[in-house]
């Protein structure tokens, strides 16, 4: 069941299917739900189609909430975050805690106005100390048409690789 977070509950850490090559991504989603804000900002999760992503950004999500209700947090998908400018203005001016975009991809398909809003939503994020999880599917320096000062900002944090699950 969605919500106005954009979260769906069935998405959690237990019904996360765990492979030797996606441990290390769990356990850094695990970090960034106790230390929000904190540690591996921005976490950044690649991988193919059906690796997981979507899954384990909206378990972070989920269990942000479920361990402090009060927090304020947001999971949108790229396509409807970037679909105008003022749905990103929009994002900016709430000051979520936790801000999750997923196939952060999309970006590269946008003019440099629409990657600047972007920039400039990230930068307002990261100032306020405020969690911001992203998944692609590439690590960041093989996104294609994406302004270089975001794809170093995908590194700031930490990045992960899920592997797909028929590996």
């Amino acid at each position: 069941m969605m919500n106005n977070t954009g979260l769906d509950n069935k998405y959690q850490f237990e019904n996360f299917i765990e492979k030797d090559g996606n441990a290390l991504a769990k356990k850094e989603a695990l970090e960034v739900v106790k230390n929000l804000g904190l540690k591996y900002n921005p976490l950044y999760i690649y991988g193919q189609s059906g690796s997981g992503k979507t899954h384990l950004l909206q378990a972070i999500g989920n269990k942000v909430l479920e361990n402090n209700p009060e927090k304020r947090v947001k999971y949108i998908s790229a396509k409807d975050l970037l679909e105008n400018e003022l749905e990103i203005q929009k994002v900016r001016s709430e000051k979520f805690d936790l801000l999750i975009v997923d196939d952060i991809q999309i970006l590269g398909e946008k003019d440099d106005m629409i990657q600047e809003k972007f920039f400039n939503l990230f930068n307002s994020q990261h100032d306020m100390n405020k969690q911001m999880v992203f998944s692609g599917d590439s690590e960041p320096d093989q996104l294609e048409n994406l302004n270089f000062h975001l794809i170093v900002r995908f590194k700031w944090g930490m990045t992960a690789c899920l592997t797909s699950l028929e590996d």
